[in-house]
C-alpha cells in the first residue's frame, strides 16, 4: 500500500515534468495563487497551533506524501507529523515565499515555496527551512492538498 502511495506521487511529478518540458501547462490566474496561498498559510500555521480540525479540511482524505525522512504518508500519518510535539519549537512562526505554480488543469495546480519556521528551542533560537511540491484539487468548490513533499534546505 504504501509503495503504492509513493510509486503514484512519482508519477505526479513526472505528469508535471512532462507537462512543464512542453509546455502545456496553463498560467494560474492571480485570484487563484492568492487562494491557494493563503490555504498553505492557513496549513502552516495550523500545525504550529496543533489545529487537527483545519488540516483535516486541507488535507484531502486521500491524500499522498512523502516526508523528510523519505516516508510515505497519508492524510492521517501527515496530520501527525505537522502537528507532533518531537521538534519541541515554542512560539513557532510560520513564512513562506518564493511561491510558483503551474496549472495542469482547471482543477489541479501544482505549487512548490520556501517556508521557514523559526522559534524557541532549549532555550536557543532555531530557524528551520524547506522546500515544498503542493498539488492541490478542487473538489465540490473547495480547494485541497492531494499530494505534497519537502525537503530541508541545509545552510
Amino acid at each position: 500500500m504504501q509503495n503504492a502511495k509513493v510509486m503514484t506521487l512519482v508519477l505526479i511529478a513526472f505528469s508535471l515534468l512532462t507537462s512543464l518540458a512542453v509546455g502545456q501547462g496553463s498560467t494560474t490566474s492571480a485570484s487563484v495563487q492568492q487562494a491557494l496561498i493563503a490555504l498553505d498559510k492557513q496549513w502552516g500555521e495550523a500545525g504550529g497551533k496543533g489545529d487537527t480540525a483545519t488540516l483535516n479540511k486541507i488535507l484531502s482524505d486521500n491524500f499522498l506524501g512523502i516526508g523528510q525522512k523519505g516516508e510515505a504518508l497519508g492524510k492521517q500519518e501527515q496530520v501527525a507529523a505537522t502537528t507532533a510535539p518531537s521538534a519541541n519549537i515554542q512560539n513557532a512562526s510560520y513564512s513562506a515565499d518564493e511561491y510558483k505554480f503551474e496549472t495542469l488543469s482547471p482543477d489541479v495546480i501544482v505549487m512548490t515555496h520556501r517556508a521557514t519556521v523559526k522559534g524557541m528551542q532549549g532555550g536557543k533560537e532555531v530557524t528551520e527551512s524547506h522546500r515544498s511540491l503542493h498539488v492541490f484539487q478542487k473538489r465540490s468548490g473547495q480547494w485541497q492538498v492531494v499530494a505534497s513533499t519537502q525537503l530541508p534546505i541545509s545552510d
